[in-house]
């Protein structure tokens, strides 16, 4: 063999070798599909780095918005199914339902709830998708159990997701889990409670594992505790570093309830729905309307929605706001952005 031929050879087992072998995987890996137009937005999400993500239930696919304005694939074929755990999240079917969540980690991992799949999975920074949680028979409750062994069915079903104070994943099904080392672990059902006195209920106590059925969205604030909205009760609930459930408002409350939440950069959390409007709800567990007049002039056709019933908050502060069509409030499905300002821009629409 000649000199060039070895150097040929060489070369050629390098760029092998960076491109799919033991250290270079994730190069082979397609992280990224094509660019597309968003149909039914649904749950919505933003990492640290302000990229906007959004769980689209037209297309049974996780969307990630492009300066275009369209939006890239990051999960899902568009068709819907159970596939590709262990390759790349674009090569995958995944199936998408109503009220199925959305949460990225600080490390870029992406969280949804395949709630038509019983699952919880994850598309890591290097785009492989893997099942996290669900899949397996036992319907999970207050004794931990492995998270491949649960099964998120009938009143289990997996729908709220949030990131927690330490970077576990949770879990909103019947009651809310924490996801650590393989191992759900249920935190919110306990009867330690602190209600206070305004709760009137529906003759139960809204602590008890029944009354969370589901978990629909949680979001945890600043100071570490966990606000969880839904339940049989449709109402808003707060569960304390201590472990001590504290009722905050139900759907009795004027205008409805809020069906969407998420976490500012001040630590206050954003409370979103169309009945209820905009409103902010502080660490110390106050609760103040967001002025979002802006978003009136933005949305002047009444085939808008008034306020969103998706919500995120961008890392400058901004909020992202959607509304799905048909929901009650509109013919036409819509994201906005709120900056800090007050300024309100129409981001996408059906």
């Amino acid at each position: 063999m000649t000199f060039s031929s070895v150097a040929g050879a060489l070369l050629v087992l390098a760029l092998a070798l960076g491109a799919g072998g033991p250290s270079g995987a994730v190069a082979s890996t397609r992280t990224t599909g094509a660019v597309v137009e968003a149909k039914l937005p649904g749950a919505l999400a933003v990492s640290r780095g302000g990229q906007l993500y959004v769980l689209d239930l037209g297309r049974d696919q996780i969307l990630r918005r492009v300066p275009s304005g369209r939006f890239r694939v990051v999960a899902g074929t568009s068709r819907r199914g159970f596939t590709g755990d262990g390759g790349p999240g674009v090569d995958a079917e995944i199936a998408l339902d109503e009220g199925s969540g959305l949460a990225v980690a600080a490390n870029g991992t992406i969280y949804f709830a395949d709630t038509g799949n019983g699952r919880v999975r994850a598309v890591a920074p290097d785009g492989v998708i893997t099942t996290v949680a669900g899949g397996g028979a036992s319907v999970p409750g207050v004794t931990p159990i492995r998270a491949a062994r649960a099964r998120f069915a009938g009143i289990a079903q997996v729908k709220g997701l949030a990131i927690g104070p330490r970077g576990q994943l949770l879990l909103g099904a019947n009651g809310v889990y924490r996801l650590a080392h393989g191992v759900l672990t249920w935190i919110v059902g306990s009867t330690a409670t602190s209600l206070n006195a305004g709760f009137r209920g529906y003759g139960r106590n809204p602590a008890r594992q029944q009354d969370f059925v589901p978990a629909d969205t949680l979001c945890v604030d600043g100071r570490g505790d966990l606000l969880v909205g839904g339940g049989n009760t449709w109402s808003l609930y707060e569960r304390t570093a201590s472990g001590a459930l504290r009722f905050v408002q139900g759907d009795r409350a004027p205008g409805g309830y809020y069906a969407a939440m998420a976490r500012a950069p001040d630590g206050s959390v954003v409370l979103a729905g169309g009945a209820r409007g905009l409103a902010r709800f502080s660490p110390t567990g106050r609760i103040t309307p967001i002025a979002a007049g802006a978003l009136a002039t933005v949305l002047a056709s009444p085939n808008h929605f008034t306020v969103g019933d998706g919500v995120a908050v961008a890392p400058d502060g901004a909020i992202y706001l959607d509304n799905t069509a048909n929901n009650g409030f509109s013919s036409v499905s819509s994201i906005v952005r709120l900056d800090p300002s007050g300024r309100a821009t129409l981001q996408w629409h059906s």
